[in-house]
């Protein structure tokens, strides 16, 4: 399903699962997604996108690093 979604609309699914209390169904969901970014960004960028988003408290959206990766 994260594969049809455009990279704005990934982008957006992604942001409003961050702060949510963790589920299974949510771990599920944020895995299938973090995986088609991860297609999408390439290995590195989606390192340097984890690597960012580890530091910040509300997440990092990873739409500014789809845009590097296009």
């Amino acid at each position: 399903m994260a594969a049809k979604l455009t990279d704005e609309a990934l982008c957006l699914a992604w942001m409003a699962t961050e702060g949510k209390p963790v589920t299974q169904e949510l771990a599920l969901v944020r895995g299938w997604m973090m995986d088609e970014l991860n297609k999408r960004l390439g290995e590195e960028l989606f390192d340097e996108w984890l690597f960012a988003a580890d530091g910040a408290d509300k997440g990092v959206n990873p739409l500014a690093y789809l845009a590097i990766a296009r």
